[in-house]
Protein backbone atom coordinates (compact mmCIF):
# COMPACT_ATOMS: atom_id res chain seq x y z
CA UNK A 1 0.00 0.00 0.00
CA UNK A 2 1.64 2.93 -1.01
CA UNK A 3 1.48 6.24 1.42
CA UNK A 4 -1.07 9.26 0.18
CA UNK A 5 0.33 12.33 -1.23
CA UNK A 6 -0.61 15.66 -0.28
CA UNK A 7 -2.46 15.81 -3.58
CA UNK A 8 -4.94 12.83 -2.31
CA UNK A 9 -6.12 14.83 0.95
CA UNK A 10 -7.36 17.44 -1.91
CA UNK A 11 -4.36 19.89 -1.00
CA UNK A 12 -4.66 21.60 -4.42
CA UNK A 13 -8.19 22.09 -4.22
CA UNK A 14 -8.10 23.84 -0.82
CA UNK A 15 -4.61 25.76 -2.13
CA UNK A 16 -7.02 27.22 -4.90
CA UNK A 17 -9.96 27.96 -2.21
CA UNK A 18 -6.93 29.86 -0.17
CA UNK A 19 -5.67 31.95 -3.15
CA UNK A 20 -9.98 33.17 -3.60
CA UNK A 21 -10.07 34.47 0.00
CA UNK A 22 -6.52 36.17 0.19
CA UNK A 23 -8.09 38.00 -2.98
CA UNK A 24 -10.70 38.43 -1.06
CA UNK A 25 -9.61 40.22 1.94
CA UNK A 26 -6.72 41.79 -0.77
CA UNK A 27 -9.71 43.77 -2.77
CA UNK A 28 -11.91 44.32 0.18
CA UNK A 29 -9.16 46.13 1.67
CA UNK A 30 -8.14 47.88 -0.85
CA UNK A 31 -11.81 48.85 -1.53
CA UNK A 32 -11.99 50.27 1.52
CA UNK A 33 -8.75 51.90 1.46
CA UNK A 34 -5.55 51.84 -0.44
CA UNK A 35 -3.48 53.46 2.02
CA UNK A 36 -2.85 50.42 4.60
CA UNK A 37 -1.04 47.27 4.16
CA UNK A 38 -2.50 43.81 5.05
CA UNK A 39 -0.16 44.18 8.38
CA UNK A 40 -1.14 47.27 9.31
CA UNK A 41 -4.81 46.29 9.00
CA UNK A 42 -4.36 42.95 11.53
CA UNK A 43 -2.63 45.15 13.66
CA UNK A 44 -5.78 47.67 13.56
CA UNK A 45 -7.81 44.04 13.71
CA UNK A 46 -6.04 43.04 17.09
CA UNK A 47 -6.46 46.38 18.35
CA UNK A 48 -10.08 47.10 17.85
CA UNK A 49 -10.49 43.29 19.21
CA UNK A 50 -8.42 43.80 22.17
CA UNK A 51 -8.80 46.98 23.62
CA UNK A 52 -7.03 48.39 25.38
CA UNK A 53 -3.82 46.53 24.30
CA UNK A 54 -0.20 46.95 24.68
CA UNK A 55 2.22 47.20 21.45
CA UNK A 56 3.74 43.63 22.60
CA UNK A 57 0.58 41.82 22.95
CA UNK A 58 -0.27 43.16 19.31
CA UNK A 59 3.17 41.71 18.11
CA UNK A 60 2.47 38.61 19.92
CA UNK A 61 -0.86 38.19 18.59
CA UNK A 62 0.53 39.02 14.69
CA UNK A 63 3.99 36.64 15.72
CA UNK A 64 5.82 39.62 14.29
CA UNK A 65 8.84 41.14 15.54
CA UNK A 66 7.98 44.19 17.61
CA UNK A 67 9.34 46.65 15.54
CA UNK A 68 7.29 45.92 12.45
CA UNK A 69 4.09 46.00 14.74
CA UNK A 70 5.68 49.35 16.06
CA UNK A 71 6.06 50.36 12.46
CA UNK A 72 2.28 49.54 11.45
CA UNK A 73 1.00 50.81 14.46
CA UNK A 74 2.79 54.40 13.90
CA UNK A 75 1.19 54.37 10.59
CA UNK A 76 -1.99 54.02 11.57
CA UNK A 77 -1.93 56.41 14.09
CA UNK A 78 -1.05 58.33 11.64
CA UNK A 79 -3.96 57.72 9.47
CA UNK A 80 -5.68 58.73 12.60
CA UNK A 81 -6.81 54.93 13.43
CA UNK A 82 -5.00 53.94 16.27
CA UNK A 83 -4.65 56.44 19.64
CA UNK A 84 -1.97 55.77 21.97
CA UNK A 85 -1.56 56.73 25.76
CA UNK A 86 0.95 55.53 28.66
CA UNK A 87 0.03 52.82 30.14
CA UNK A 88 -1.00 54.07 34.27
CA UNK A 89 0.22 51.03 35.38
CA UNK A 90 3.92 50.48 33.17
CA UNK A 91 4.40 54.10 32.09
CA UNK A 92 7.24 51.65 29.90
CA UNK A 93 4.18 50.43 27.91
CA UNK A 94 1.85 52.12 25.60
CA UNK A 95 -1.55 51.15 25.09
CA UNK A 96 -3.33 51.64 21.86
CA UNK A 97 -7.03 51.55 21.12
CA UNK A 98 -8.82 52.47 18.17
CA UNK A 99 -10.68 55.29 17.36
CA UNK A 100 -14.24 56.11 16.01
CA UNK A 101 -12.64 55.92 12.47
CA UNK A 102 -10.65 52.71 13.33
CA UNK A 103 -13.65 50.92 14.18
CA UNK A 104 -15.81 52.28 11.36
CA UNK A 105 -12.87 50.91 8.70
CA UNK A 106 -13.02 47.44 10.50
CA UNK A 107 -16.81 47.00 9.72
CA UNK A 108 -16.23 49.03 6.68
CA UNK A 109 -13.96 45.67 5.61
CA UNK A 110 -15.87 43.35 7.63
CA UNK A 111 -19.11 44.47 5.98
CA UNK A 112 -17.52 44.23 2.18
CA UNK A 113 -16.41 41.04 2.85
CA UNK A 114 -19.71 39.34 4.44
CA UNK A 115 -20.92 40.95 1.05
CA UNK A 116 -18.74 39.65 -1.09
CA UNK A 117 -18.58 36.05 0.52
CA UNK A 118 -22.80 36.13 0.13
CA UNK A 119 -22.41 36.54 -3.28
CA UNK A 120 -19.90 34.05 -3.99
CA UNK A 121 -22.03 31.02 -1.60
CA UNK A 122 -24.91 32.71 -3.72
CA UNK A 123 -23.59 31.06 -6.49
CA UNK A 124 -23.72 27.57 -5.27
CA UNK A 125 -27.01 25.20 -5.29
CA UNK A 126 -27.87 24.74 -2.00
CA UNK A 127 -26.74 21.12 -1.46
CA UNK A 128 -23.44 22.47 -2.74
CA UNK A 129 -23.78 25.68 -0.30
CA UNK A 130 -24.35 23.62 2.53
CA UNK A 131 -21.52 21.08 2.44
CA UNK A 132 -19.32 23.83 2.09
CA UNK A 133 -20.20 25.90 5.11
CA UNK A 134 -20.18 22.57 7.48
CA UNK A 135 -16.33 22.01 5.84
CA UNK A 136 -15.88 25.66 6.18
CA UNK A 137 -16.56 25.01 9.96
CA UNK A 138 -14.89 21.80 10.72
CA UNK A 139 -11.76 23.81 8.64
CA UNK A 140 -12.42 26.70 11.30
CA UNK A 141 -12.64 24.35 14.42
CA UNK A 142 -8.84 22.41 13.47
CA UNK A 143 -6.93 24.88 12.02
CA UNK A 144 -6.26 26.82 15.22
CA UNK A 145 -3.09 28.87 15.91
CA UNK A 146 -1.99 26.03 17.99
CA UNK A 147 -2.30 23.27 14.94
CA UNK A 148 -0.24 25.54 12.74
Amino acid sequence: MTQNSSADHGVPAALAVLRAMVAIADSTLEHATGQLTLTQFHALRVVSERTPVTMSRVAGELAMNPSTVTRACERLTSLDLLQKAPNPLNRRETLLAPTAKGRQLVGQVDEDRRRVLAGVLDRLDDDVRAAVLTAFADFARVATPDAL
